[in-house]
């Protein structure tokens, strides 16, 4: 059985989240700071869940990449991979607190600085599935670094998954995204994009099915598609389904997606089917979006599967086929 379930490749950087729900950054005059980021969140929220994950990304030699550095080994995340570049800042992030798509604003820095020294090679034999994000995508050298890591950890019998969380404003590459998206999805088993990613993706007009079957085409095996209140679209080789989401108050939407992640790969490596992985995914979820900033208490996962009448499973880690 192998020891670590996920290895969390990307960005880590400060959320500076504002206290009081706003329409625009203008609008906000105060702010809270929290650990942020796509591949920190998957790799704090899957430790939040009771199971095993390393994060490999860049911060500054600074103060704020100490914070994310204690924080995350205080969540139980290991941080043997988090390097630190010197003479440039950890990246951060002015989001406004809303309950649907958040304004924002990114200050690049060490996130962007991942080479292939910083990757983990020897890990590979004892990892269950490798995560990473657009936003790892986006600008060089950490684009090729991470690009030629998925392939080697794909060689090495990892499964990959792929967030496409691609925004035009945070793209710095020459290469457009689909042209980037091609070269990894190959490797893939699961991806999950918004529907605001695949808007941004592919243009407006589309149907969820549709934007499903372009992921499909690129070469991975299944897609989650979350649209908000309006539910989870699943696709495969096989067909769609919708599963609808429970109707809950929301406090913050920044990060819900990262803790559907967390829900969702952790029990599809226990050997549950996609359905039921969804399920664990939006409880997951609707926790987080009932709180501002991420995942901040441990979950009973067990409990979890329990509360929503899943069998348990005697399926090691490491049961997706």
């Amino acid at each position: 059985m192998k020891h670590l379930d996920v290895l969390s490749i990307g960005e880590t950087l400060i959320d500076l989240i504002s206290d009081e729900k706003q329409v625009s950054l203008v609008e906000a005059p105060r702010y809270v700071l929290y650990p942020g980021g796509e591949a920190t969140n998957v790799a704090l929220n899957v430790a939040r869940l009771g199971g095993s994950s390393a994060i490999v990304a860049r911060v500054g030699d600074d103060s704020l990449g100490l914070f994310l550095r204690h924080h995350l080994a205080t969540a139980g995340v290991e941080t043997a991979y988090l390097r630190v570049t010197p003479r440039v800042p950890t990246t951060l992030a002015i989001v406004t607190r809303h309950i649907a798509t958040p304004d924002f604003a990114i200050y690049r820095g060490a996130d962007a600085q991942m080479v292939p020294d910083d990757m983990p090679l020897a890990v590979l034999p004892e990892t269950s599935l490798v995560h990473t994000s657009a936003f790892a995508l986006s600008r060089e050298p950490t684009c090729s670094t991470v690009l030629n890591f998925i392939a080697q950890a794909h060689a090495n019998g990892c499964l990959i998954s792929f967030d496409p969380n691609y925004h035009p404003r945070l793209w710095e590459m020459e290469s457009e995204p689909l042209t980037v998206f091609e070269k990894i999805c190959p490797y893939v088993f699961l991806v999950k994009p918004s529907l605001d990613d695949c808007i941004r993706l592919f243009g407006v007009g589309d149907t969820p099915e549709r934007y499903a079957e372009r992921f499909l085409a690129m070469g991975v095996r299944e897609v989650v598609l979350t649209m908000g209140q309006g539910g989870v679209l699943h696709a495969d080789s096989g067909g769609a389904s919708y599963h609808a989401n429970k109707q809950v108050e929301v406090v913050d939407v920044t990060g819900a997606g990262d803790s559907f992640w967390a829900g969702l790969l952790l029990a599809k490596l226990e050997g549950y089917t996609t359905a039921e992985a969804i399920r664990v995914a939006q409880a997951v979820a609707e926790i987080k979006v009932q709180q501002v900033g991420p995942l901040s208490e441990m979950i009973d996962r067990t409990a979890l599967y329990t509360r929503l009448g899943l069998a348990k499973l005697e399926e090691p880690t490491g049961g997706v086929t």
